[in-house]
């Protein structure tokens, strides 16, 4: 059996023994904490998907000529998020968790970003 943890994100599954990592989907997007503490590694792993959005948002105006580029950015952001979950799941968790309880100010948080940052970078 399984508990849904603190707002969904976790949830504790008694065979595993363990926390399980939150899933991503079009059902359930990343939460804007999440975002802001995922943001440094998906400016990074992401550069390349954003720049060719802003660049085709650039020449057109009109929102329909950039959705080939904007669900390339969606799926880069979705990718990054489950690869920080299997990496870093804990020290993200508890960033992330910290900027929603600090209304998203990263300097109340920055002891627990270089935690997540050193755990991401260093697997």
């Amino acid at each position: 059996p399984s508990a849904r943890g603190r707002r969904g994100v976790w949830r504790f599954t008694a065979e595993a023994g363990a926390m399980a990592p939150r899933s991503y989907s079009v059902d359930a997007p990343p939460k804007s904490h999440e975002l802001y503490a995922a943001a440094k590694v998906i400016g990074d792993r992401c550069f390349d998907e954003n720049l060719g959005f802003f660049k085709c948002k650039d020449q057109s105006a009109h929102p329909s000529k950039c959705i080939e580029e904007g669900k390339a950015v969606q799926a880069c952001v979705h990718a990054t998020l489950v690869e920080i979950e299997k990496k870093a799941p804990a020290e993200f968790r508890t960033y992330a968790e910290c900027l929603e309880s600090h209304t998203l100010k990263t300097e109340d948080c920055r002891t627990k970003q270089l935690i997540f940052e050193a755990a991401y970078f260093s697997s």
